[in-house]
This record gives structure tokens, sequence and C-alpha cells, in this order.
């Protein structure tokens, strides 16, 4: 339940007077009545005790006439009810075979009062008893005194509580309506003012006038109010900058979209061209062996047309030319392979994935880059690890794109371990490729991992970035590895990569099948 200020002032202010009117109108009259039942007690107490001391005096003199005097001390007391002198004596009863106590009265005055030795206070009668002892006669004063004046006391203290409570009251609810229209007030027209200024009207002032700390707060918030207004405008000038900032940022994105667009056509073409050196290289073996394997089988078929070779010698030719054939069919198809994947390479991606022999694919891309890298530099040499889990078969890709994955990566590795073999001087390393598949958990993971320079730790979170590269300028354009990234996402995979500077470097690709 939503409570307001001007409830919380009179909550407060009702919650003060209340107990402040409870503590006038009884804890205090308590507290005055205890005090003067506590003071009349002492004091009849005193008077009893002054009378028997007059009444032992006068006994132990023998004077019985001072014993009247004595009694006659609280006689002219208006609040006096009665004052008795009551005789002890030990007496013997013969039922009980024992000694009692026996007290009669022996005076009193008023004369015609009757008084019980054993009276008590009551509520109209405060009663006293105060002791003597004389060798004559022992006894005690037995002293009653009304308590009118107590009585009427109590009734004055608590009409004055009562006024005085009533005033209290008035003064509290005074004191509220002060608080309310000095706090509450103000308040409420700030907080209607801050509503209206939140909606968007600047023009809301508050004009409390008032020297104290919400006078203050007006103040501050007119200011603010104003600081407002001219922020609002500053706001308006920059949004209109900003808007032709926009313009230019879109234009220059659109330029950079295409520029990026050229350069990563630009890294594919140099992908594809150091590709194609390295098929041309690749291709011309199955090439030799088709021209070498259709010379001799030309020579044999003149051979076979001479007159001079016997049935047996032709038999053997046809056998020999049989065997040509195959072999210039086996080399075929290889140099078909190889071209188809240079097609591959060089098509556009058209986002289907097919079933792919991810092994094979592995072993070429690695043969192509290897020699790809050599029609560069025909002096370069590495050793290449391959090892391809028998147990993985197909997996659900797109061949060129992981095509283009793989043999950036391979190109990073031979670049990684050739810049390493400059600056080599242990006469014990070589530069080494491992390339690698293995099946886990329902994923391919294609592995490849160099000894070359490595990776600093200060920028292996950056290597994935665009343009970021630590490649000599010229050398690189700092796309590679973000290709590589986007093809795997896009594949629903994951790319790591582990490396220690000057150790080499690991990555592994995460593929499900």
């Amino acid at each position: 339940m939503r409570v307001t200020l001007k409830t919380k002032i009179w909550l407060t202010v009702l919650s003060v007077v209340i107990m402040f009117a409870f503590f006038i109108l009884f804890y205090f009259p308590a507290q005055q009545e205890k005090y003067l039942l506590k003071n009349f007690n002492k004091e009849v107490q005193n008077l009893a005790n002054t009378v028997a001391l007059g009444v032992k005096i006068a006994i132990t003199e023998q004077n019985f006439e001072g014993v009247q005097t004595a009694m006659d001390f609280v006689k002219g007391d208006s609040h006096l009810n009665f004052i008795s002198m009551i005789q002890t004596d030990t007496v013997w009863n013969e039922m009980h075979d024992a000694f009692d106590i026996k007290r009669t009265v022996f005076k009193t005055f008023p004369a015609n009062k009757i008084v019980d030795v054993n009276q008590a206070s009551d509520d109209s009668v405060l009663v006293k008893e105060a002791p003597f002892y004389t060798a004559m006669m022992s006894g005690s004063i037995l002293l009653g005194f009304s308590k009118g004046e107590i009585v009427q006391s109590k009734k004055q203290i608590r009409f004055t509580s009562l006024i005085v409570s009533l005033i209290v009251f008035a003064f509290g609810i005074l004191i509220g309506f002060w608080l309310a229209k000095n706090i509450s007030i103000p308040v409420l027209a700030l907080r209607d003012a801050a509503n209206k200024v939140g909606e968007g009207d600047l023009t809301q002032r508050v004009s409390n006038q008032s020297h104290d700390e919400i006078g203050e707060l007006g103040q501050a918030f007119n200011r603010m109010v104003d600081d407002l207004g001219k922020a609002q405008e500053e706001i308006k000038a920059t949004n209109i900058a900003l808007a032709a900032t926009n313009d230019e940022l879109n234009v220059t994105v659109e330029n950079l979209k295409s520029t990026q667009a050229q350069l990563i056509q630009s890294e594919k073409m140099a992908s594809l061209g150091q590709l194609t050196a390295g098929i041309a290289h690749e291709i011309q073996n199955p090439l030799n062996f088709v021209n070498n394997f259709s010379e001799l089988s030309v020579e044999l078929l003149a051979e076979f047309e001479d007159e001079e070779s016997t049935e047996e010698d032709k038999a053997d030719i046809i056998k020999a030319i049989k065997s040509n054939l195959e072999k210039i069919e086996h080399h075929g198809k290889r140099a078909d392979r190889i071209v188809k994947g240079m097609l591959m390479h060089s098509r556009e991606q058209s986002g289907e994935k097919i079933l792919t022999k991810i092994n094979q694919q592995l072993d070429e891309d690695t043969t192509i880059a290897y020699h790809g890298l050599r029609a560069k530099n025909n002096s370069f040499q590495c050793e290449i690890l391959k090892d391809f889990d028998v147990n993985v078969d197909k997996i659900n890709i797109i061949p060129q794109d992981i095509n283009r994955v793989v043999i950036n990566l391979l190109n990073n590795a031979f670049y990684a371990v050739s810049d390493r073999l400059k600056d080599n001087t242990n006469p014990n390393w070589k530069p080494l490729i491992k390339i690698s598949t293995k099946l886990s958990n329902q994923k391919v993971v294609l592995s490849i991992e160099d000894n070359g320079t490595g990776i600093p730790d200060e920028i292996k979170e950056k290597i994935f970035n665009p343009f970021f590269t630590t490649k000599p300028t010229g050398e690189g354009t700092g796309l590679g590895l973000s290709i590589c990234y986007d093809i795997i996402k896009s594949h629903g995979g994951e790319i790591t990569v582990e490396s220690e500077l000057g150790k080499g470097t690991l990555f592994n690709i995460s593929l499900m099948i």
C-alpha cells in the first residue's frame, strides 16, 4: 500500500501527540497519586509515632494527664477520623494451656467511635499503628485519618492532566498542519512538476520561497530544468551533426564493404594462383606417365604391324599395350581428380553441402599446397606427416569451402616453418607439418600442426579478426584466418588454436558428422 508523505507526517505527529497525551493522562497522574499516598502514609505514621512516644513518656512518669495531652496532639487535625489507645495484656488460656495476647481499647476519640483493635486501612480511611512499651503498661496508638483530601487531590490531578492532554493534542494538530503546509505541499508541488518534466515539459518551475532545505531543493530543481533545457538544445544540435556524420559513415561503410569484397576476392585469387602453381606442378607427373606410356604403346603397335612378328610376339605386344592403357587410364584419372579439385576451389560458393571423403580431400589438398609453395621456392623442403583415421568416412560439408580452409592453414604452417628456418641455428631441427583426422564424440577433428615460429600469447585472441596479420606489408591481407573462422562457424563447427612462441602452432577444427 502506498503511503504519501503527508500521511507519514500526520502519522508521526499523531503518534508523538498520543504518546505524550497518554503519558500526561495516565502515567503522570498515577505517579503523582502514588507520591501523594506515599507522603500521606508517612505523615500519618509519623503522627502515630509521635503520639505513642508522648503516651510512653506520660505513663513512665505516671502522668495520666500527659496521656490525654499526647492524644490531644492530633485532635485538632481536620483529617482525623479516630485515635485509640490500645492496651496489650498477657493472659492465661486454660483451654489451650498457654498464654494469649489480649488487646483492648483503653481510650478512644471521639468517645462514641467504635474501633476494632485490628482495624486496617480501607478506601476512605488510612489506619496506622505505633506501639509503646513501659513497665506499667504496653500497647499501641491506632490512628485513623480520612483519605478525602487525597481523593480530591487525585481528581484535581486527573482533571489537570486531561486539560493538559487536550492542549497538547490541539498543539499537535497545529504542528501537523504547519508541517503539511511547509513540507508536504511543497514536496507534492515538486513531484507534480518533476512528472511533467519527465513527460517533456521543460517549462515547469516551482515557486517555494522558504529559506530552508525545501526552498533549496526547489531552487536546485529549477536549475536542473534550466540545465535540461540547455542540454536538450545541445542534443538537438548534436543529433543534427550526428545525422550528417552517419550519412558520411554509411558512405564509408559501403566503400569499406566494397573494398573488403575486393580484398577477399584478391585473397581468393592469390590462393587460387598459388594453388594453380601447385596443381600444375602436381599434374605434370601423371601427364608424363600418360605421354611415356602413349609413346611406348605407339612403338609396340609398330612392332605389332611388323611382318616378321610371330603370333606369340603379337600376343605379348597386345598384353603390353593393354597394361600401358591401364596405366594411362590410372594416371589420367589422377590428373582428372587434380583438375576437378582446382575447379572446385575456383568455383563460387554454392552453399550446398554434399557427402565428401574428407581424408581423400585432405590428402590431395596437402600435396597441392606443398607443391604450390615449392613452385615459388623450389629449394624449400618440409617433412609432412599424415595420420588419417580410417574410421572417418564421408561427412556433410561444402567441399570447396573446407578446401579453402585447409589450404589457407597449410600455407600459414609452411610460412611459419620457412620463417623459422631463416634464423635456425639448431642443426637437428627440420621443418615438420602434421595433418590428421580423428573421430571423437560424433565429430571429426581435423588437426594441422607445425613446428614453426609460434604465436605470441598477446595476439592469440586477435588472429581471427578481419585484416589482422603478423606478416610484413604486402605479404598478407589479414583475411585468411578470418575467412576460415567464418566458414567453420557456418558449418556449425569450431576452430581453436594452441601455440607456444618458438615451438609451433596447432589448429583444431571440429565438424559434425
